[in-house]
């Protein structure tokens, strides 16, 4: 087992699932975004759902808030949106979204050394544009960070030594919290499942909370 280490930095905005007028970003990268960031970077399109849970599955996540930033709302108008059930309705609907400003992560994936292996050439080089969150949040510099021989992907981010705290779907030493989050790629398209989330500090002492 391998860890690989991406990294962030700038305006970002990983939500969380909803038809709400009001598009809230998370305080921290969704597991479903970091599972999007690596498919298009792998060049899996959206179609090809069953490769995303697949690749899903294989995958143990951990995110590392280093700075949330400065939130902003912007206002949208959304054309042929989607209903809570599911369904394509015709007209305009008002959005407000969320976008954390100057915000900075730092992203630990675990899994067989081969999966590492292709994730890091194809992130490297994607096929896809790789996005944080949504497509009005480029990247302002290479994912790619370094690669680190460890299992526990919260282990990865404390030998990487960054600030902040850590969320993880495997659980860690100096952990401060459990919450519950929708964000599971599962085998159905656009439909996501109920995870725990393990919260860890980056140390032994007592944790700062991520900037927010």
């Amino acid at each position: 087992m391998k860890t690989l280490i991406l990294k962030t930095q700038g305006m970002s905005a990983y939500g969380l699932q909803t038809f709400d007028i009001q598009r809230k970003a998370n305080h921290f990268p969704t597991r479903s975004a970091v599972i999007g960031m690596l498919g298009a970077a792998l060049g899996i399109e959206r179609a090809r759902y069953n490769e995303l849970y697949t690749l899903s599955k294989r995958l143990k996540i951990a995110v590392q808030v280093n700075n949330a930033g400065q939130k902003i709302v912007d206002y949208h108008t959304v054309q042929n949106f989607r209903s809570p059930k599911g369904k394509i309705q015709k007209g305009t609907k008002p959005t407000y979204r969320e976008y954390w400003c100057d915000s900075e992560h730092t992203f630990a994936i675990a899994a067989d050394d081969e999966t590492i292996d292709v994730l890091t050439a194809k992130i490297k080089s994607p096929v896809f544009t790789v996005f944080q969150g949504r497509k009005s949040c480029p990247l302002t510099r290479p994912l790619f960070e370094v690669v680190l021989q460890e299992e526990n992907p919260i282990d990865a981010l404390k030998v990487y030594g960054k600030s902040g705290q850590i969320f993880s779907d495997v659980s860690g030493d100096n952990q401060v919290a459990i919450v519950q989050v929708r964000d599971l790629t599962t085998d159905l398209p656009r439909k996501y499942a109920m995870r725990t989330v393990y919260v860890c500090s980056a140390n032994g002492g007592v944790n700062e909370p991520a900037n927010r």
